[in-house]
């Protein structure tokens, strides 16, 4: 279940009542006031706040916000979501430049839609922020799986990463989102049958992605050096680390033939701090590596562009 918490201006007897009708058709929590907020944050911890209009309530913690404007003129980059009340506002919004508009009609205004329709309409939204960027909604214990199944998809085998079984309960749904979105998905499942954790079904998703996100196919096949090049050139990627680990793998890569190529096409050091993100999201081994894993600005720099792709 999603928990939504609607938050509203005071004094505005249209909106409480929106609110409130919406309530009895998605179960959820409301507030036009600023202790009773936090209180609520803190206690029930909701999924998505829900800000309809203009709010005297101060932003908190991570949590997932949309927004229904009600007129409110504003930039709002920080929203998963703007919630248009009729498709010429929400034309009006596009027009200004607004990102991930949506539209879902008021009843209390028009005749065109019922609260069961809009409801259905909300939670259609709601799920869309609930499966996006998410790396970001992974526990401790999912994030340390994914690396363990991937290691194993990879490898085909499970005993190269016996020594991190066995794998605790995952949220398989988020490891599915992410896989899909960054280009793995028949790795993954490749993993979770190598593990024997039962096999993952295709199931149908929406999401929100970074304006001009494009999801990564593989370069299965090509030279490291090339695959260091399109790091260069485009940004890293975890498909194209897990190219990187299967390139490595093969027995025809010379290390002192490979140096010296990446060392005269000036992305040697590059390839230093691919190889320590790799070890790190990958599990690969140091047999592999044909030069030291180092972890520097170019490295922090790789790792924080890798747990932002998928941040709006």
């Amino acid at each position: 279940m999603i928990k939504i918490l609607h938050v509203y201006p005071k004094n505005e007897p249209l909106t409480a009542r929106y609110v409130h009708l919406l309530m009895g058709k998605i179960e959820s929590k409301a507030t036009d006031n600023a202790a009773e907020f936090k209180a609520i944050c803190q206690e029930w911890q909701p999924d998505i706040i829900h800000q309809h209009g203009s709010v005297d309530i101060k932003w908190q913690g991570d949590y997932r916000w949309v927004i229904s404007p009600n007129g409110l003129q504003s930039p709002f980059t920080s929203y998963y979501a703007v919630i248009a009340r009729s498709p010429l506002e929400a034309e009006h919004l596009r027009e200004t430049g607004v990102l991930r508009v949506e539209t879902v009609m008021n009843p209390l205004i028009t005749k065109q839609v019922d609260f069961t329709t809009t409801a259905e309409q909300l939670m259609r939204i709601y799920r869309k922020v609930m499966n996006s960027d998410p790396l970001d909604l992974m526990d401790d214990d999912t994030r340390e799986a994914l690396p363990v199944i991937l290691k194993a998809g990879i490898c085909g085998d499970k005993r190269w990463v016996e020594q991190k079984l066995p794998i605790p309960s995952v949220q398989t749904r988020l490891l599915y989102i992410y896989a899909s979105l960054e280009g793995i998905l028949p790795l993954l499942k490749e993993g979770m049958r190598v593990l024997e954790m039962g096999e993952l079904n295709d199931e149908a998703f929406e999401c929100y992605l970074p304006q001009n996100y494009t999801i990564p196919s593989t370069m299965k096949g090509s030279s490291i050096l090339r695959l260091t090049e399109d790091i260069q050139k485009y940004g890293v990627s975890l498909c194209r680390l897990v190219d990187i680990f299967r390139a490595l793998m093969d027995d025809s890569v010379e290390d002192k033939e490979l140096n010296e190529t990446l060392k005269e096409n000036e992305v040697n050091t590059l390839f230093s701090s691919i190889l320590k993100l790799t070890s790190e999201v990958l599990l690969l081994d140091e047999g592999y590596m044909p030069c030291p894993p180092v972890d520097n600005a170019e490295t922090r720099k790789l790792r924080l562009n890798l747990q932002n792709r998928l941040r709006l």
